[in-house]
């Protein structure tokens, strides 16, 4: 089955890389350079997966985030592919219901993993046995589902709290954050078990 992507990027040459990263026989990729045409294409076309920079013209990244999530229509797994680093605009991003945070320049199995972990697919086209963690993560915020995503590699545990597909709070071998979520995303062998229903955070803490 072919799965559709849609690419907002500024930088052509960006269009390119990700590209030939992701050159396979079964994913589509469409191309669009500012947040404007990328609200356009996604409210015309169905898209598995939307992958946008932040700093475009007409519309950025982060007003294109908050339109998507306004939409009436279906959103798919969003995912940030950005040289923007600061740690406070990845939380609001997370917060906001972004699948995933990907930094440039980004080598590519991190655009790989992220990419057909989200859509449940190897480079071959075949469904994955051992999902990673992006894969659910993608899939909570498409649901926009609210419960605790249960985190065990066989050493260390952790849970990730959602509300409404909105990444709240996470904790990791000890760590809360964004440390956490790369411990998480760092492990190879994560068993991943989501309970749904109402959950209860420390609302002094972001993620």
């Amino acid at each position: 089955m072919i799965r559709k992507m849609l690419l907002a990027d500024d930088d052509r040459d960006i269009h390119y890389y990700v590209q030939s990263v992701l050159q396979t026989s079964w994913l589509n990729i469409k191309s669009v350079y500012n947040g404007k045409d990328a609200l356009k294409e996604f409210e015309t076309m169905d898209y598995d997966l939307i992958l946008t920079d932040l700093s475009m013209p007409e519309m950025n990244g982060v007003d294109l985030i908050k339109a998507l999530f306004q939409s009436k229509f279906k959103i798919p797994p969003v995912v940030v592919l950005s040289s923007m680093s600061d740690t406070s605009l990845i939380v609001k991003c997370l917060s906001a219901g972004v699948a995933d945070y990907i930094i440039k320049p980004a080598e590519p199995a991190r655009i790989r993993k992220t990419v057909y972990g989200i859509l449940h697919l190897d480079e071959s086209g075949n469904p994955i046995v051992q999902r990673p963690l992006s894969s659910y993560m993608g899939e909570i915020t498409m649901m926009k589902s609210t419960g605790k995503l249960l985190l065990d590699d066989g050493k260390s545990t952790g849970v990730m709290y959602y509300e409404e597909g909105k990444l709240k709070q996470i904790q990791f071998a000890g760590l809360t954050g964004l440390e956490a979520l790369e411990a998480a995303k760092s492990s190879k062998f994560l068993n991943v078990n989501f309970v749904a229903g109402s959950v209860m955070t420390d609302n002094n803490s972001q993620l």
